[in-house]
């Protein structure tokens, strides 16, 4: 499972989420600074009024205002009650105190009113050159944050293929039966699910292949076997027929082996709830053990595995202790959480990871070097853990459930 850090996704939510803050604080930036140009301006047009009114103060009424007019004040009545004052920066507030101007700026829906003192009294003028006020900055960032969320959602949707190939290749590793379709992108995740899908079809000829080729082997060894097993019985007993015997058995026990390490690597498990003690009473059976050489204390309960697998695996190490125990009986214990299978014995004559590779045996061991593995195989493909210990004279080889 992926961790949600490493996620292609997380990386990618991460990356619109913070680069959608950087856009939102240099949006609050350049608001910023273009609404203190446009104070800058104001506190200007406040000046030049304040000037103005100076230079034309012995003109009539009349006079004041035509000139005001054609400098872009146009004077007005009062105030209108919903006019808010704007609230300048303070190098701005004090630029206008600098100058001995007594002028407070307001601004309402028709635009900026300077309402300037004069002489014990309060004159409102209205700003009528006022600059068209531009959405350059909402604009550019409404843009922005559209082609932001339209690359994010592209994206998204490319990389969303993504997890349904995860969990295909999931199943597959499984040995699930998957459905993959050709996909009709051009990008490079099509490219790579159209590759997998290939490769798919490569593995399942070459799998189908190797299959009939060894089922078609097995099947070709097994009849001459047992021919060979049934003229042994018909012979009178001898050194030499015993020996065939147990070769032709061998043989058999071979072919069985082979055929279970094949259902392994093909991953065709059926897992089943099934019995632990019927799994151990089935392996028993097939090894013809008696009883009395086996000292059981099984908690029964159910397992999902592969039947025929787990069997198989409890076969081979069951023939593993009573093949190598130096007293009988053997014992088999299950406390719920896993079956331990111990035998008294010698110490291993070499490391127990190399008892569990495959057709590692010694000639006077006897036996095909695949019980140990089988086991071990099985194990892997249930996600069991196969324990061993040696202590004070005793094997115990463990299937943690």
């Amino acid at each position: 499972m992926i961790s949600r850090r490493h996620s292609v996704f997380f990386k990618l939510h991460t990356f619109f989420i913070i680069a959608s803050i950087v856009l939102v604080l240099l949006l609050t930036s350049a608001y910023q600074e273009q609404e203190i140009q446009r104070q800058t301006v104001f506190v200007h047009r406040s000046i030049e009024l304040s000037n103005s009114l100076e230079q034309i103060q012995q003109l009539t009424c009349d006079a004041q205002n035509t000139k005001l007019d054609m400098l872009g004040f146009k004077s007005i009545n009062s105030l209108n009650p919903k006019a808010k004052r704007l609230i300048l920066a303070p190098y701005l507030d004090d630029k206008l105190r600098l100058n001995e101007i007594h002028v407070s700026i307001f601004r309402d829906q028709n635009g900026i009113v300077y309402a300037l003192v004069r002489e014990h009294c309060t004159m409102f003028y209205r700003d009528t050159a006022e600059g068209e006020t531009y959405y350059f900055v909402w604009i550019l960032f409404f843009a922005l944050m559209g082609g932001l969320i339209s690359i994010y959602l592209l994206l998204w949707r490319n990389l969303l293929p993504l997890k349904h190939l995860y969990e295909q290749i999931k199943r597959y590793g499984e040995g699930k039966e998957i459905h993959h379709t050709i996909n009709n992108g051009k990008d490079e995740i099509a490219l790579i699910s159209n590759a997998f899908h290939g490769a798919l079809e490569k593995q399942h000829k070459l799998k189908s292949s190797r299959e009939l080729f060894l089922r078609n082997i097995m099947h070709e060894l097994k009849t001459p076997i047992m021919k060979g097993k049934l003229i042994v019985e018909l012979q009178e007993p001898s050194s030499n027929t015993t020996l065939l015997g147990k070769l032709f058995t061998r043989m058999e026990h071979l072919i069985i082996q082979m055929a279970q390490i094949e259902k392994m690597h093909a991953f065709h498990l059926k897992r089943t709830d099934t019995s632990l003690h019927s799994m151990i009473s089935t392996a028993m059976e097939h090894l013809v053990i008696d009883s009395q050489n086996i000292k059981m204390d099984v908690i029964d309960q159910i397992l999902y595995v592969d039947e025929e697998l787990f069997t198989s695996a409890l076969q081979n190490l069951i023939d593993n202790a009573v093949r190598h125990a130096v007293s009988l009986p053997i014992q088999i214990h299950c406390d719920g959480k896993k079956i331990c299978i111990t035998n008294s014995g010698e110490p291993l004559k070499r490391p127990v990871e190399e008892s569990l590779q495959a057709f590692v045996t010694e000639k006077s061991e006897g036996g095909l070097g695949l019980g140990l593995y089988i086991a071990q195989s099985v194990c892997e493909l249930h996600d069991f853990d196969l324990m061993y210990d040696y202590e004070q004279g005793i094997h115990s080889f463990c299937i943690r459930f």
